[in-house]
């Protein structure tokens, strides 16, 4: 008597979809990265199990169209069978499994041996990548495929470190002391690789394009293809400015030199302004008295008070009779 077999079904809600196709002429050199936003997504994984052992964990992701007047249509992604992998070990000897899975708290990425352009020689690997609404999720494909597919957790990527440590806030430096000034430092952008759009088959008709990212970088839990090759950057600090040149001791002008201030031109632009100044008698009281106030509250009043003092007493002495 034949045992029976049972199939479970789970499907996984997902953000987003990202993979990375390189075939034989593009495996020495980086793989274009398409990343797909446009729900419905979803990953949908069936286990058929039999009391033994298991018969089959099929994996897809699934793309569901929406097109105006017509039932819901189902693009398939991805479509493999995680157990088969396991009779790939023998036949392709490598020191790198042909199925491997990274995650880190929301992603889960996957590696796999593309079988029909692979050889002995010379392997061929595709990733993908997907993004959950809650770690949470994340663990539960994990623990759900563990048995057929060696997953770890992956620690951010050099570039990665590199880009967060470049973007954190450092505190202005001290302004140089005059008259030495400070050369501007440059700084290196990174640029995005161009986007290869994916383009759906004509026959079907979209009720809108899918939505793609505007940045075709390589997933964070892939390191990029240029991280391998890539020259370290420079860490040595950058040289000191150099110096303006100081004039020297001779060239500055002795303060003798320096032109003064006619403490007598002065006074004779005061009295000058005050000969024109004609309207001060014909002002009217209250803004005599608020002036002469003013003038009062000055702190020279008591020492204009005793200049003209002396004035009317040697005015005085002068025009008495002798």
């Amino acid at each position: 008597m034949s045992s029976s077999s049972t199939t479970e079904t789970k499907t996984f809600t997902l953000e987003k979809y990202s993979r990375a196709y390189s075939n034989k002429k593009e495996s020495n050199g980086g793989s274009e990265w398409q990343h797909f936003t446009n729900p419905v997504l979803r990953l949908i994984l069936d286990m058929k199990m039999s009391p033994e052992k298991a018969e089959s964990f099929r994996l897809r992701v699934v793309w569901t169209m929406h097109s105006s007047g017509t039932a819901p249509q189902d693009i398939v992604l991805e479509d493999l069978d995680l157990l088969s992998f396991s009779s790939l070990s023998d036949v392709f000897k490598s020191e790198s499994s042909p199925l491997k899975g990274v995650y880190r708290e929301t992603t889960f990425g996957l590696r796999y041996l593309y079988v029909p352009e692979s050889s002995a020689s010379q392997k061929v690997y595709r990733r993908f990548q997907v993004s959950f609404s809650s770690s949470v999720v994340t663990q539960q494909l994990v623990d759900a495929i563990s048995s057929v597919c060696p997953c770890k957790t992956t620690e951010p990527s050099t570039l990665e470190r590199k880009k967060t440590a470049a973007v954190r806030v450092q505190p202005p430096p001290p302004p140089p002391p005059d008259p030495i000034l400070a050369e501007p430092h440059s700084h290196s952008r990174f640029q995005p690789s161009a986007v290869r759009f994916l383009e759906p088959n004509s026959s079907i008709v979209l009720s809108g394009p899918p939505r793609l990212s505007p940045l075709a970088e390589a997933p964070s839990l892939w390191p990029a293809e240029s991280e391998k090759t890539a020259v370290p950057l420079d860490s040595s600090p950058p040289p000191a400015p150099t110096p303006s040149p100081i004039l020297p001791e001779s060239a500055v002008p002795p303060p003798s030199s320096l032109p003064t201030a006619d403490p007598d031109s002065h006074a004779q632009k005061i009295a000058d302004s005050l000969r024109e100044a004609t309207g001060l008698y014909e002002m009217p009281y209250s803004q005599l008295a608020k002036l002469v106030g003013d003038v009062v509250r000055e702190d020279g009043f008591t020492r204009l008070m005793e200049n003209l003092s002396s004035m009317w007493v040697a005015k005085a002495l002068a025009t008495s009779p002798v």
